[in-house]
């Protein structure tokens, strides 16, 4: 009777051990109400493979990632996410080769993967190939809330932007918000600088018109500002786009076609009232010999050299740049100042060019061979909370940034990248931003507008250019909704060949090697090469970004 008792407890403990081994392999099949408890007792981490650019730093590398305070603190979250992470980082200069050459040939593919080196039209075909997933029911299956949160609420333009024609989302973005005081959009204005020191040294006025900005330049040649015996004293400006803030000055967009935000249209700087006029004015600058030619479609490190032997009068650049005067050579205490619109026709208000305080960019998709759909979902998770956002951008607190008198953040000057890498006092941006991490930014003006950063003349020009009106935005596709197949084929088709006409077309007219007079033949040809289709297509979507939620 004892063995038979013994015999059938023996046969009962090995059933249940052989129950739990079915269990934990997927006998037993989990319903969705079990998702959240199993993985909180899970204690097998969920491997994820991700691939993308590495950063191009000599000082802060991301092999050396676990000396820096901040990615010990991202590692904590990765780690209470139950991820085992794989990174494979190729070199920036390899990675837009090697990243087409991998999603073409579809096999192989990591988990996550950085495609911001494809343009919207080959990432589309991927998802419409299959290649990449979509991501909406992924997010509604295994979000725990941070992807809604950012996208439909602290970011809701970002969803606009990342909504495809057939309503799904295929990749994620960098998110990027810029406030003043707290909630107030704090726009950053493009501008043009003249150097302040040379005005004082020659008893000039800042100029207030175009037409004295135009005379200001002249005897800044003509008296030689710079001070070494040669008439070197030019502005830099390239003409060939509208991007350039003369242009606005005219109340010309900033692309062959631009978003009026504030009429919720769009527009051709070509077709606007102010265009020819604008082109005048840039042939008296080229007569007068203060534009200077030789840097027409030149490199930024070529106009940069002439920054550096302190030649350069003006030119077009961001309101608050603070990296200019450092590089000048030969000069003592020189100083850009940025310049508010000026005046340029009458009847046309002079329009400003800013930085919309929002802004969406880059593609980071979840591939077709992606082994645990949670897991990826989980990974972005992570990058979509405030903390992680604060950790890339800020850093750590008392290490990386403080709080001011009012209670903003602002950076805490750890001095150079090789300096920073020594103490290890960094953002998370620095060590890994952009590669398979999106960037989730909460900057504020406040740290811009920092004594220790830029001088007072910056920072009251910007706060007098935030609220400025009439504007055009310097990225219009910031307001356009992601187009459509047909559409995105289209203007592709058109753009090839009208781009290239009218960036030769801007630049030999500002240059006088073409003529006013014949503007109809010239307006003619950009209507054959499609521009009033380009300007029709995007109205349509700039209309459905207006229209979503």
């Amino acid at each position: 009777m004892f063995k038979k008792k013994k015999t059938i407890a023996i046969l009962l403990a090995s059933l249940l051990l052989i129950s739990s081994i079915l269990t934990g392999c997927g006998g037993t099949k989990k319903t969705d109400g079990d998702k959240d408890a199993s993985k909180q007792g899970s204690t097998e981490k969920m491997k994820l493979h991700v691939f993308g650019p590495a950063k191009n730093s000599k000082y802060i590398k991301f092999d050396e990632r676990d000396k820096y305070p901040v990615w010990k603190e991202v590692q904590k979250m990765i780690d209470e996410a139950n991820l085992d992470i794989e990174y494979e980082l190729v070199p920036a200069e390899q990675y837009d080769v090697v990243i087409k050459t991998k999603m073409a040939s579809g096999s192989g593919l990591p988990d996550i993967v950085n495609i911001s080196a494809l343009d919207n039209t080959t990432a589309l075909n991927l998802a419409k190939q299959g290649t990449i997933l979509e991501l909406n029911s992924l997010i509604d299956k295994y979000d725990n809330g941070n992807i809604k949160k950012m996208y439909n609420e602290t970011f809701p333009f970002a969803k606009k932007l990342t909504t495809s024609a057939d309503g799904n989302m295929y990749w994620f973005s960098n998110l990027h918000k810029k406030t003043y005081k707290g909630t107030e959009p704090a726009p950053v204005a493009l501008t043009m600088l003249i150097r302040k020191d040379w005005l004082d040294k020659l008893s000039l006025p800042v100029p207030t018109t175009a037409e004295e900005y135009l005379q200001t330049l002249k005897k800044m040649k003509e008296n030689d500002a710079n001070g070494n015996g040669v008439k070197d004293e030019v502005m830099y400006y390239d003409p060939s786009m509208f991007n350039g803030e003369i242009a606005q000055w005219f109340g010309l967009g900033t692309d062959i076609t631009s978003v009026d935000v504030e009429n919720n249209k769009v527009v051709s700087p070509w077709y606007q009232p102010g265009v020819k006029d604008y082109f005048a004015y840039l042939q008296r600058l080229v007569k007068e010999g203060v534009l200077d030619t030789s840097l027409v479609g030149s490199t930024w490190e070529q106009r940069q050299q002439k920054v550096i032997e302190n030649k350069i009068s003006s030119l077009h650049e961001y309101n608050l740049a603070d990296y200019l005067e450092p590089t000048i050579q030969g000069a003592e205490n020189p100083e850009y100042i940025p310049l508010m619109p000026l005046k340029a026709k009458d009847g046309i208000e002079p329009a400003a060019q800013l930085e919309p305080p929002f802004l969406v960019w880059l593609k980071y998709a979840v591939t077709k061979d992606c082994k645990n759909p949670e897991a990826a979902i989980a990974f972005f998770d992570i990058i979509y909370s405030e903390k992680f956002a604060n950790l890339g951008f800020w850093g750590i607190e008392g290490e990386t940034y403080k709080k001011n008198e009012d209670g903003a953040n602002v950076f805490i000057n750890n001095g150079s990248e090789e300096e920073q890498a020594a103490s290890g006092k960094i953002t998370g941006n620095q060590l890994f931003g952009d590669t398979v991490f999106p960037r989730v930014q909460f900057s504020n003006l406040e740290y811009e507008l920092d004594p220790n950063r830029v001088s007072k003349a910056r920072s009251e020009n910007e706060l007098k250019v935030m609220g400025y009106k009439p504007y055009f935005p310097s990225m219009n596709t910031n307001f356009l909704a992601i187009p459509s197949e047909e559409q995105l084929e289209e203007k592709t088709k058109i753009l090839n060949n009208l781009t290239t006409y009218s960036t030769e077309l801007a630049t030999k007219l500002a240059l006088g090697q073409k003529s006013l007079d014949d503007w109809d033949q010239y307006m003619a040809e950009l209507k054959k090469l499609g521009l009033d289709r380009l300007i029709e297509i995007d109205q349509q979507l700039l209309d459905r970004y207006n229209s979503l939620e």
